[in-house]
C-alpha cells in the first residue's frame, strides 16, 4: 500500500509524498518502526497530535490527522473528520483483502492464552496470523486488522469487552467463520451490569451467523445461545471432555479421544484452553491428535500460570488479571499439586465487580479453605472480606494494605518446596512481587522451570 491509496480509502486529500511505501500502521510514537503510518488518536490524557513530529523522527512514513499539525521530516499527511473512525475503516479494507480462516475469540478468562495455543498449533501446519499481546479492545483490534498479514492462511483474532455491544461491534469488523467462547465468569460487573450480562455479551460473538460458520463453545453455555444444531461444538462433553487430568510441576497431562496430551504448563485451566482449541481444529477439518507433539512444546504467554522455581520453594505467577473465576482455576491448580510443602495464596484485589464485589471476595475466602490453602496472604482493599471468611471457616493468613509488609510475609514461606501463587487484578500489579523476589534472591534473569 501507498499514500495515495490510503488516501482513497479514506477519501482524505494528502499532503507529501503520495508514493511512500506503507509498511504498517501505530497509535504509538514511542513504538513506531520505520516504513509505518502513524494515526493519531486522541484520547482523555493525551492527543497525538501532539507526538507526530516525534513519530516521524522515529521513522513513520505517514500520518493521519485531524488537524493540520507541523510535522517536519519526508512523508505525507492525511487530514479526517475522525482518527478513530479511520483506524476503523483501514481495518475495513484490509478485513476485506484477507481470505483465509478468521477465528474470533471472546469469554470471560482464557482468552489470551486460548489465542495463543491455537495461534501455536496451527502455525505447525500453515501461515498463521494473530492478534499481538491482548490487543483485543475498540482500539486494539482495528489496530491488529489494520497490520494483518493479508497472505495468512488462518488469523485468531481476540475480542474483548466490559459493556453489551462492544462484542457485537468487533464480530462485525472482524466476521470470523470460527467462532469461540472460552469461558463465561463474573467479570467487568461495574460495567457489565450482571452474569446475565456477561453472558449476552459475550454471545455477541454469534451476530450474523450464517450457514459454513461454526460455533465453539462449553457445553453448559449452548443453552443461552439460538444456534444451528449442526453447526456448534461443544467441549467438556463427548469426545472433547477429558478422562483424566493431572497436575504436577513438570505440567499437566489429560486424556481425550482415547489419548494423551501433555502441555509443560501448571494449570487445570490449560485444559478448558486445549478443549477449547481442539473444537476450533475441528470445526477446520483437522483432528487434534495430529497435534499433539506441537501442544507439548506451548508456552503460556507471561503473568498466565508460569512457575518459577527458586531452589526450595515455587512461585506461580498468575498476576496479568483476576476475576473471580480465574482465582477459582489457579487456587485450585496448587492446591491439586502433590510434591510440595505448603501451598501459600498470595491474592491482591479483585477489581471492576460492582456491588456484587464483596459477596464475590468472601466466596473466594471460603473457596480457598475449602481447597486447601494452607495460609493466605490478602492485599488490598476488597480482599479484606476474603481475609474474614477464610479466616472464619479456621484458615490461617494476614490482611494487608501495604506491598513492602506483603513482601515481607512471603519472604518467611522461602523454603520447604513451599509453593506460593500470586494473583490479583492488572491494575493491583502483582507482578512487582516477583520481581522484588528476584532481586532480593539475587537473580538477574529469568528462572521460569521449562520441565517437559
Amino acid at each position: 500500500m501507498r499514500g495515495e491509496e490510503l488516501a482513497r480509502i479514506l477519501r482524505a486529500k494528502i499532503k507529501g509524498d503520495a508514493r511512500a511505501k506503507i509498511r504498517g500502521f501505530s497509535i504509538d510514537s514511542r513504538k513506531i518502526k520505520e516504513g509505518e503510518v502513524f494515526i493519531a488518536l486522541k484520547g482523555e490524557r493525551y492527543d497525538g497530535h501532539d507526538f507526530v513530529s516525534d513519530a516521524f523522527r522515529r521513522g513513520a512514513v505517514g500520518a493521519v490527522c485531524e488537524r493540520e499539525v507541523f510535522a517536519k521530516g519526508k512523508g505525507f499527511l492525511l487530514k479526517v473528520s475522525s482518527t478513530r473512525e479511520a483506524l476503523w475503516e483501514i481495518a475495513r479494507y484490509r478485513r476485506a483483502s484477507f481470505r483465509g480462516e478468521v477465528i474470533g475469540v471472546a469469554g470471560s478468562v482464557g482468552k489470551t492464552t486460548t489465542k495463543e495455543l491455537l495461534y501455536h498449533l496451527l502455525s505447525s501446519v500453515s501461515r498463521t496470523f494473530r492478534s499481538e499481546g491482548n490487543l483485543n479492545s475498540q482500539i486494539g483490534l482495528p489496530l491488529v486488522l489494520s497490520n494483518m498479514d493479508t497472505e495468512a492462511n488462518f488469523a485468531v483474532l481476540e475480542m474483548g469487552a466490559s459493556r453489551r455491544g462492544e462484542v457485537l461491534r468487533l464480530t462485525q469488523l472482524a466476521r470470523p467463520r470460527v467462532r469461540l467462547i472460552t469461558a463465561i465468569g463474573e467479570e467487568h460487573l461495574e460495567s457489565f451490569g450482571t452474569l446475565r450480562d456477561v453472558i449476552e455479551g459475550n454471545g455477541e460473538i454469534f451476530h450474523g451467523f450464517s450457514e459454513g460458520d461454526f460455533a465453539v463453545l462449553p457445553a453448559h453455555l449452548k443453552k443461552h445461545y439460538p444456534l444451528p444444531e449442526g453447526q456448534v461444538i461443544t467441549f467438556w462433553e463427548g469426545e472433547l471432555k477429558p478422562t483424566r487430568v493431572e497436575v504436577s510441576v513438570r505440567g499437566t497431562l489429560f486424556s481425550c479421544f482415547g489419548e494423551v496430551f501433555s502441555v509443560p504448563v501448571l494449570s487445570l485451566a490449560i485444559v478448558g484452553n486445549a478443549l477449547a482449541a481442539f473444537g476450533v481444529l475441528l470445526a477446520l477439518g483437522y483432528h487434534p491428535s495430529q497435534f499433539k507433539e506441537a501442544l507439548s512444546t506451548f508456552r503460556t504467554p507471561r503473568g498466565r500460570m508460569n512457575l518459577y522455581t527458586f531452589g526450595d520453594f515455587y512461585i506461580v505467577d498468575d498476576t496479568y488479571n483476576a476475576n473471580p473465576l480465574s482465582v477459582k482455576n489457579a487456587v485450585e491448580t496448587v492446591c491439586k499439586l502433590e510434591g510440595v510443602s505448603k501451598r501459600i495464596v498470595i491474592l491482591g484485589d479483585m477489581l471492576e465487580l460492582g456491588e456484587k464485589s464483596p459477596d464475590l471476595h468472601s466466596q473466594i475466602g471460603a473457596f480457598m479453605k475449602e481447597k486447601g490453602v494452607d495460609f493466605g496472604i490478602f492485599f488490598g482493599k476488597e480482599t479484606r472480606y476474603s481475609y474474614r471468611e477464610f479466616i472464619r471457616r479456621g484458615g490461617k493468613g494476614v490482611h494487608l494494605t501495604d506491598k513492602g509488609d506483603v513482601l515481607e510475609e512471603m519472604l518467611k514461606w522461602f523454603r520447604d518446596k513451599n509453593i506460593i501463587l500470586l494473583k490479583g487484578s492488572r491494575s493491583m500489579r502483582m507482578e512487582t512481587l516477583l520481581e522484588d523476589v528476584r532481586r532480593v534472591l539475587g537473580y538477574g534473569q529469568d528462572r521460569r522451570g521449562i520441565y517437559l
